[in-house]
């Protein structure tokens, strides 16, 4: 590519806030020019990249956003020692459906049984499903 026409667009990524096409726009050529992508596969991968991280700028921006009190994703969950504990039901509320029906969850339990730690699981479940539902939402 023309070192005059990289300036200029790279001028015209900075102005539109396109940052990670901007800083990823010398890569995407070079792979472009060896692969020997058409223009509408280059353009393709350029704005891919910077869907994914604006995706995960968003997600990390909700789980801050959030305060949780303990970053503990329910992937970290021992269900096998919380006796009692339905997990099929825990799993089912990761679906979020819950939010769409305007409904509550409580955890009612002793100290020390995971209530804070599902709580925030679910919490998570929540800003990556509806992080990825936005970008869904996006490309449709």
């Amino acid at each position: 590519m023309n070192a005059a026409i990289e300036m200029v667009l790279k001028q015209n990524l900075k102005e539109l806030k396109l940052s990670t096409m901007f800083t990823c726009l010398g890569e995407h050529i070079r792979q472009a020019n060896e692969s020997h992508q058409s223009y509408e596969e280059f353009l393709v991968g350029l704005t891919d990249t910077e869907l994914r991280v604006r995706t995960e700028k968003r997600l990390k921006t909700r789980v801050r956003d959030a305060k949780f009190p303990l970053m503990k994703p329910l992937e970290e969950f021992h269900f096998e020692k919380a006796a009692g504990l339905d997990a099929r039901q825990i799993r089912q509320l990761c679906s979020c459906e819950y939010i769409g029906q305007c409904r509550n969850v409580i955890f009612l339990g002793k100290s020390g049984t995971g209530k804070t730690h599902l709580a925030t699981g679910l919490g998570i479940e929540a800003c990556i499903l509806y992080t990825v539902d936005i970008l869904t939402f996006l490309k449709d």
